[in-house]
């Protein structure tokens, strides 16, 4: 008869919150607790004596459920040949053309900034460490646990293994150092920031002219005194006709003609009356008889 292979785990939480975590190094069992009331407990595979398990408390800090490490894994060529297993990097070289892919560790739990944590993996020797240093527990109990499981949730480690004392206080410490040092650094940016000036009114745009066609037909060219005409008198078109109205006189460079003008002279006058610039003498005979018109004084 076949022995009946013994469980790995029991799982009582349904219903439950999980608000505490126990792993024992020593006999490779971790237990879980609501309060003080146990819901669970699972066989574990924790570190190897070359990398072992940290003791001490922990918080869960981060939770990703389908996590590959970014340090231990394989190599695979072209076509997705396996090359080399159980690579770690920088120890082992990658090969030309190779690729690196990282170990699964699903519904991981992280409990230390260097990469300690619980999740799903392989117990190959049940009650015997087979890890880098983290928590493998069975694929059945991983997925149940991660559900129950906060950030935050206390997780407490003992047995053999470097001691990190009780570093969830301090991440908690570091954590309130760097916030105070970053507000440390915001105050101080703010003091030396010059003090912004007032707010200046905004320019009042100029007023845009008004454009206007200005344009005016050109002067006429004045005409050379030779081209001017004389000016013709106005006369309303309702003006009457009168016996006076006279042809209008054409100015011409031609002398006037010469007035004749009577030049005689009376009887027994000793004096000769010479004529007048522009005058022309005509000398009368003298009568030979008289005539009672010219004796008539």
């Amino acid at each position: 008869m076949i022995p009946k292979e013994p469980s790995l785990y029991e799982w009582r939480g349904e219903g439950r919150r999980v608000s505490h975590i126990v792993v024992d190094t020593d006999d490779q069992k971790a237990r879980f607790y609501d309060g003080d009331v146990e819901v669970g407990w699972a066989t574990v595979a924790t570190g190897v004596s070359r990398h072992p398990t940290p003791t001490g408390s922990f918080t869960v800090m981060e939770k990703v459920e389908n996590k590959r490490s970014n340090l231990y894994g394989r190599y695979y060529g072209s076509g997705g040949k396996l090359i080399q297993s159980n690579v770690k990097v920088g120890r082992d070289p990658l090969p030309d053309g190779a690729r690196f892919v990282g170990a699964k560790m699903p519904y991981f739990m992280r409990l230390t900034y260097d990469g300690i944590g619980l999740h799903a993996g392989p117990i190959p020797r049940p009650g015997r460490p087979a890890s880098h240093g983290c928590i493998r527990m069975p694929a059945e109990v991983a997925p149940l646990l991660f559900a129950k499981v906060d950030q935050g949730t206390a997780v407490t480690i003992v047995g053999r293994g470097p001691s990190y004392g009780n570093y969830a206080k301090r991440q908690r410490q570091l954590a309130a150092e760097r916030a105070a040092s970053e507000r440390r650094e915001q105050a101080a940016r703010a003091q030396s920031a010059p003090e912004p000036s007032p707010p200046q009114p905004a320019p009042t745009p100029a007023p845009t002219p008004r454009v206007t066609d200005t344009t005016e037909p050109p002067a006429p060219t004045p005409l050379a005194p030779a081209q001017q005409q004389p000016a013709q008198p106005t006369v309303p078109d309702d003006a009457p006709a009168t016996a006076t109205d006279t042809p209008q006189t054409i100015a011409r460079d031609e002398p006037a003609p010469a007035t004749v003008q009577d030049v005689r002279q009376p009887l027994g006058s000793s004096a000769l009356r010479l004529p007048e610039a522009g005058m022309v003498q005509r000398l009368s005979p003298e009568p030979s008889t008289p005539t009672p018109e010219a004796n008539e004084g």
